[in-house]
């Protein structure tokens, strides 16, 4: 029996070691959503806490379809790409939740000039994506998620050859967006090295 003891007690490290990857793994595995578009593919993933509001809105918009078929309307390289809207579309806003910095890759929603909109209510179905740090916009527009994959595709539509209005002159389709589970691997790494310095 006693010759039994080291073999118990490593099926127990065993088991113990596979529930606790799995529990890590659970930990940092968020919602995404992926945009399949003529030129790549992009993956976003949420800032539920900051903007609770427009990532409902987002995902709500994703899961029933909207996107899928929009085009990219306005591209600017070293500064953003654009979508969401098109002549079908109502005109509709949300409350604004300006929390969050116009950092390379974030996702923000897009609104009308303060003019005609002084509370920054953002467009329900606008959204851009910025290709560089935009402090300007810090502080005046909604931030609601990040660039987690894809930013060459983004890019690469940044480039792409534009009229005066910054619309490409050959159309940019999404042709399907989509929620996906997506283990964040730099948000892991993130908190792993923070705890490592402690």
């Amino acid at each position: 029996m006693i010759k039994a003891v080291p073999f118990i007690l490593f099926i127990f490290y065993f088991m113990t070691s596979a529930q606790c990857g799995k529990c890590v793994s659970l930990k940092y595995t968020v919602s995404s959503a992926v945009f399949e578009t003529d030129s790549g593919t992009i993956r976003f993933t949420f800032f539920d806490d900051a903007a609770p509001g427009h990532v409902k809105n987002f995902k709500d918009l994703v899961s029933s379809g909207f996107y899928n078929g929009k085009i990219f309307h306005r591209v600017i390289p070293d500064f953003v790409i654009q979508a969401g809207r098109d002549s079908t579309v109502e005109e509709a806003t949300i409350p604004p939740e300006i929390h969050k910095i116009h950092f390379k890759g974030a996702l923000a929603a897009a609104r009308m000039g303060d003019d005609v909109n002084p509370e920054k209510r953002s467009d329900k179905f606008e959204f851009y994506v910025c290709m560089k740090e935009l402090p300007h916009l810090d502080g005046k527009y909604t931030v609601f998620g990040r660039t987690a994959e894809g930013f060459d595709t983004a890019k690469k539509i940044s480039l792409a050859p534009r009229d005066s209005t910054d619309d490409p002159f050959k159309e940019i389709k999404i042709n399907k967006a989509y929620l996906e589970k997506y283990f964040d691997s730099e948000k892991f790494e993130f908190y792993r090295n923070k705890n490592e310095v402690r």
